[in-house]
């Protein structure tokens, strides 16, 4: 009879272990976390001539015994002159992913426009910013198994600015830097801090209301893409409507370039939001959502292993304002798919 019942406790057991693994980055499975604050992963000179310490919060499940967790990196927005680290919208995405079994971090980085706020100054804001992002990369590879850091698995992701430098670190390289940039000024594209010997290369971006200054920079063969936009941003636009300092390419247009090189990638829109969905807490949680079930199947625990991307072998649906559309328009407007390249269907 003591055996019987320790085979059912034993059965029982590997049950609750089997769904905790299969929900375990796609649902929450955590309800504490924890976290490590304002710890210094570098210093740089800022626009004033001064050294500025940059600061990040680590934030991860409580009690969790896996030693090797998929990161994500999370970097503010703001027009490269605002913000911390500390926002409404960092806290929802660093923690929505924490309690799904991540280790996500979010980081501050050097600050303001000089001179003319030119397109160049723009240029070389996003360049302090990605030099920042990659010196937070490298510096956490580094001390990945201080964290539980599996370096084979780190994504980006921001919003608006954030989303911009994520962009670049991910598909910008030496050759392409735009020409204003000062190089002589600012240091190498790497930037400095505690990592050297790191690589900051990175496995997917999340492009949250962000865009790019030439989206030739992401070539065949880069690391996948996820994007989502208000339709109606009169900030940074979803396509290539107008420009913000620079910035002409927006997410649907980035989707698109990825989808004719075969990148993994994905376009969620939000109809008639604006900058940021509106800061409307309901539009960012779904688009959170949508974040999370793209992302699952790049993952190393996905026993499904995304191969090839091609233009026309998946189903997909489209949104209106609150819904999807039906099937039959996804169908008709093959090309205008707002779902591709992640070997799976997905619907909400």
């Amino acid at each position: 009879m003591k055996l019987i019942r320790a085979g059912i406790l034993m059965v029982s057991m590997l049950l609750v272990m089997n769904i905790s693994t299969a929900q375990r980055f796609r649902a929450p499975v955590f309800d504490a976390l924890d976290s490590i604050n304002a710890i210094a992963y570098g210093s740089a000179m800022n626009i004033k001539g001064n050294s500025e310490s940059l600061l990040m919060d680590l934030i991860f499940p409580q009690g969790d015994t896996m030693k090797k967790r998929p990161l994500v990196v999370f970097i503010h927005g703001g027009g490269f002159q605002n913000n911390s680290r500390k926002g409404s919208y960092s806290a929802m995405v660093c923690q929505g992913f924490a309690k799904r079994g991540y280790v996500t971090a979010t980081i501050d980085y050097r600050l303001g426009i000089e001179n003319q706020k030119s397109n160049d100054d723009y240029a070389n804001a996003l360049y302090r910013a990605q030099q920042d992002g990659r010196s937070a990369i490298r510096f956490l590879k580094k001390h990945a198994t201080q964290y539980g850091i599996d370096t084979n698995q780190v994504f980006l992701t921001g919003s608006s600015a954030g989303s911009k430098t994520a962009l670049a670190i991910a598909y910008m390289d030496e050759a392409e830097l735009p020409a204003g940039i000062n190089i002589e000024k600012w240091g190498p594209l790497e930037g400095a801090g505690d990592g050297e010997g790191f690589s900051s290369k990175v496995h997917g971006v999340l492009n949250a209301w962000g865009a790019m200054i030439d989206f030739n920079w992401i070539k065949k063969g880069d690391v996948p893409l996820f994007n989502t936009s208000g339709t109606m941003d009169k900030t940074v636009a979803f396509d290539s409507s107008f420009g913000y300092h620079g910035f002409k390419y927006g997410g649907y247009i980035l989707y698109q370039h990825c989808l004719a090189l075969g990148i993994p990638t994905a376009w969620r829109p939000f109809y008639g939001a604006g900058h940021t969905l509106d800061n409307d807490k309901i539009k960012q949680d779904s688009c959170f959502e949508s974040m999370v079930e793209w992302l699952y199947p790049l993952l190393a625990i996905n026993p499904s292993k995304i191969t090839k991307l091609a233009i026309d072998n998946n189903i997909q649906f489209q949104r209106d304002e609150n819904l999807w559309r039906s099937r039959s328009i996804g169908l008709l407007h093959r090309r205008a798919a707002h779902w591709r390249g992640v070997g799976n269907l997905l619907s909400f």
